[in-house]
């Protein structure tokens, strides 16, 4: 059920994962949060998402690694 917040849309975020409402992809919440940034940080950064939002984030993750695994590596090969 959480995953169905998670959509992908041609044209946004190049077509990433993202918080259905929003323009935040997973990838990046996904790398905040392994960084050490907490639920209630993310929550303050990111005033628009939800505790819902969190765990629909850490489902899509756990459910497709590789995908957001792979985003996580060519964000910072870019950087």
């Amino acid at each position: 059920m959480a995953a169905t917040k998670i959509r992908k849309t041609p044209g946004v975020c190049n077509g990433a994962a993202c918080i259905g409402r929003t323009q935040i992809p997973v990838w990046k919440l996904i790398a905040l949060h392994l960084q050490g940034c907490s639920d209630a940080n993310l929550l303050g950064d990111y005033p628009q998402l939800t505790r819902d939002d969190l765990k629909a984030i850490r489902t899509y993750y756990a459910q497709n690694p590789e995908e957001i695994d792979d985003a996580i590596a060519a964000e910072n090969s870019e950087s």
